[in-house]
C-alpha cells in the first residue's frame, strides 16, 4: 500500500513539473516577481530593524474578531457534511471532492487565524501609518495561505476538462505571488526604515498587478469553453473587486483616511462574505456541471 502512494505521489509531482514547462508569459513573470520578494522580504528581515510590538488592547477589534470566528463555524460544518457525503457515496467524483477539501481548508485557516486574532493577535505598530495603530501578524499570516487558496476557488471551477494538479500547476505562480506580497506588504509596515517601507508595499501592490495579469490571460484562454462561462466571469470580478477595495481600505489606513476599527472591521466583514460566497458558487457551479453530464448522459 506504502508502494503504491509513493507511486502516485512520484506521477502526480512529474505531471505538476511537465505542466510548469507550459507556463504563459504572465505566469513566468508573477514567478518572477515571487522569487524576487522572497529574496527581498529575507534581506529586509537580515539587515533592517523591525518596529515594536503594539501594547495595548483593542477590546472593540478583539469582539469582532470572536464574533467572527463564531459565524466561520456554519460554512466549515456545512462544507465537511457535504465532504462526508460524497466520500461515503459509491463513486465519489475528483472535483466534488476537491470542491470540499479546498473549501474546507480555506474556512479552517480562517476559523484558526480569527481565533488568535481574538487573543491578541501578535500585534505590531503600523509603522506607515500616521497614528498609534496595530498591525496584526496574524491575519497577514492567515491571509499568506488564505488568499492564494481564495484565487484556486474562484479559478478552478473555470476548467472542466483538467485535472486537479493540472489546474494547479497553472494557478502555482500567481498563487505563490499572492502569498509573497502579504508577506512583503506587512514587512513593509512594520520595518522601521520608511524608505525601505514603503519600497516593499510598492512592490507587493506591483506583484498584484502581476497576478490580476495573469489572472486575465487564464481566464481569456478558458472561460468560453466552461460551463454557465457568464455567471463564473461574474464571480471572478466582484473578487477582483473586493480586492481592489481591500488595498484601497489598506492605503487608507496608513494615511490616516480610516480608523483602525474601520479597517478591521471592513476586512471581516469582507473575509466573511466574499468567502462564503465563493464557497458557494462553488457548490452551485458543481451542481449545475453534474446536471449538465446527466442530461448529455439521456441524450
Amino acid at each position: 500500500q506504502g508502494i503504491f502512494w509513493l507511486q502516485k505521489m512520484y506521477a502526480a509531482v512529474r505531471e505538476f513539473r511537465d505542466c510548469t514547462r507550459s507556463w504563459s508569459s504572465t505566469a513566468q513573470r508573477c514567478w518572477t516577481a515571487t522569487l524576487c520578494q522572497i529574496l527581498l522580504c529575507l534581506l529586509v528581515h537580515c539587515c533592517f530593524t523591525i518596529g515594536p510590538r503594539y501594547k495595548d488592547i483593542n477590546e472593540d477589534e478583539m469582539e469582532l474578531f470572536d464574533a467572527a470566528r463564531t459565524i466561520l463555524i456554519v460554512p466549515l460544518g456545512l462544507a465537511c457534511a457535504f465532504g462526508m457525503i460524497e466520500r461515503c457515496s459509491k463513486k465519489p467524483r475528483e472535483q466534488a471532492l476537491v470542491t470540499c477539501g479546498v473549501v474546507i481548508l480555506e474556512f479552517g485557516v480562517q476559523i484558526t487565524y480569527y481565533n488568535l486574532l481574538s487573543l491578541g493577535g501578535l500585534g505590531f505598530q503600523n509603522q506607515r501609518a500616521h497614528d498609534y495603530r496595530p498591525i496584526y501578524a496574524t491575519r497577514w499570516i492567515g491571509w499568506f495561505v488564505a488568499v492564494p487558496m481564495l484565487i484556486f476557488m474562484n479559478l478552478y471551477p473555470i476548467v472542466d476538462n483538467q485535472r486537479f494538479i493540472q489546474v494547479l500547476a497553472r494557478l502555482c505562480p500567481q498563487m505563490a505571488a499572492s502569498a509573497t506580497y502579504c508577506w512583503t506588504c506587512f514587512l513593509g509596515c512594520v520595518v522601521l526604515d520608511p524608505w525601505i517601507g514603503w519600497t516593499l508595499n510598492v512592490f507587493g501592490c506591483f506583484a498584484y498587478i502581476l497576478v490580476v495579469f495573469d489572472e486575465v490571460c487564464f481566464v481569456s484562454d478558458h472561460i468560453l469553453a466552461t460551463r454557465i462561462p457568464a455567471v463564473k466571469g461574474y464571480s471572478i470580478i466582484i473578487k477582483e473587486s473586493v480586492f481592489v477595495f481591500y488595498t484601497s481600505v489598506w492605503l487608507m489606513g496608513n494615511w490616516g483616511f480610516a480608523s483602525s476599527y474601520a479597517c478591521q472591521r471592513f476586512y471581516t466583514v469582507t473575509d466573511i462574505s466574499l468567502k462564503a460566497t465563493m464557497a458557494l458558487l462553488m457548490f452551485m457551479y458543481l451542481m449545475c456541471g453534474l446536471q449538465e453530464t446527466e442530461i448529455e448522459k439521456d441524450q
